[in-house]
């Protein structure tokens, strides 16, 4: 390959020329760029010298069409994408067994200008552009962990959604789970995209897991998409699965009655297979971030008085254990004579205390009161004067 890459335009208006040049301009790159008028030409081109990428119209003025020069490239140079770049009035997809291995990108006018160039770019790195061209799941909704799928056993589910194809006279029956994976098919689902069916039912699946703790108990739902070509039913099946039902677009508004019994019943035997991790979650455990704790004034404040009544209750306590004091024990004194008590009182003065008329002689003798008259006390101020004087 070139240092430069190396890009080759067919189309016989010019156009797709134009638009090569516009986005190598918006992308600030550098590249080397061949116009050529027919397939043959650029064919002719492509064996003088490698190209990384080819950009062709559909319709050509010679008698080669876009998509069988894709193929001649493809013989020619298997490493040189291609890239075919319909017009308004082309068909909106090739046929379906040429795209499903195709060995180019087939784009039709109008086209998503991010498509475009991720493909243009992938063309020059030598990248898949098939791979470029899907499209890119937008990143304004936040994926969420439910955990792992619960083990299904395919082969007795198989056998309810043969029954039920039959109860329920479908064309189609799709169950899928909610991670857009396509477990099992029954009947003719050729008729329509089974994958991007069960992508884009997704969001569906997550609102029934969103709705069910508002609800309450284990939550059902019946959706039914009505459709010129085709109706689609769709039943959930626990929190994880969910069933497509396929109908005629003229005959599936008929089929309510048939879908709420058989489809119902149906999507309680899978339910049944599952068990109880129909209906459970077990989101994977993240690490949870340390937690940063903002203490409070008051907070500070009581942990520091708990830290200073702790030091001063150590303080207290001494390092070193202290002993008892010994009680001091005096001998005893021998042949001690009580009698020396008796020669330092008058015992008989004991008696007394046993005698009550000396008891009364010896409060009177030993107050020195005598007793007074009435006036006398008068006079003393110890009784108040009644006729305002005092006798003399």
């Amino acid at each position: 390959m070139p240092s430069l890459p190396r890009v080759i335009t067919v189309d016989p208006t010019q156009n797709i020329s134009r638009i090569i040049r516009s986005a190598t301009d918006l992308l600030g790159l550098s590249i080397i760029q061949v116009d050529a008028p027919s397939g043959a030409d650029a064919l002719e081109e492509l064996r003088h010298s490698d190209a990384n990428l080819m950009v062709t119209s559909w319709e050509l003025d010679d008698d080669m069409q876009g998509l069988i020069l894709a193929l001649e490239v493809k013989k020619i140079a298997p490493e040189t994408s291609v890239l075919i770049l319909a017009n308004e009035d082309d068909p909106e997809t090739v046929d379906e067994e040429t795209e499903g291995e195709a060995p180019f990108v087939y784009l039709r006018r109008p086209v998503d200008v991010h498509q475009l160039l991720r493909v243009f770019v992938a063309g020059l790195k030598n990248e898949n552009i098939i791979e470029a061209a899907r499209p890119v799941a937008g990143n304004a909704t936040s994926v969420i962990d439910h955990g792992p799928l619960p083990p299904l056993n395919l082969q007795n589910a198989r056998t309810i959604i043969k029954q039920m194809l039959v109860d329920v006279g479908a064309m189609a029956i799709i169950l899928s789970a909610r991670n857009g994976e396509v477990l099992l098919e029954d009947g003719a689902p050729g008729y329509l995209d089974r994958e991007l069916l069960t992508k884009a039912l997704i969001p569906t699946v997550m609102t029934t897991i969103e709705m069910s703790p508002l609800v309450g108990g284990q939550a059902q739902t019946i959706h039914f998409y009505d459709g010129d070509d085709k109706d689609v039913f769709v039943l959930s099946v626990g929190l994880h699965h969910f069933m497509c039902v396929v109908y005629d677009g003229q005959a599936g508004s008929r089929q309510f009655g048939s879908i709420t019994r058989y489809g119902r019943r149906a999507a309680q035997d899978l339910i049944a297979l599952l068990g109880a991790s129909a209906f459970l979650i077990q989101p994977g455990e993240t690490p949870k971030p340390a937690a940063v704790t903002h203490t409070t004034a008051s907070k500070r404040k009581a942990a520091t008085n708990e830290v200073e009544k702790v030091e001063l209750e150590l303080a207290v306590k001494p390092d070193m254990p202290v002993e008892e004091p010994e009680h001091v024990k005096l001998d005893p004194i021998q042949n001690f004579d009580l009698g020396l008590f008796d020669q330092l009182m008058d015992s008989s003065a004991a008696d007394d205390m046993f005698d009550i008329d000396r008891l009364a002689e010896m409060v009177n003798t030993g107050t020195g009161r005598k007793e007074i008259s009435f006036d006398e006390a008068i006079e003393l101020g110890v009784l108040p004067n009644l006729d305002g004087e005092g006798k003399k």
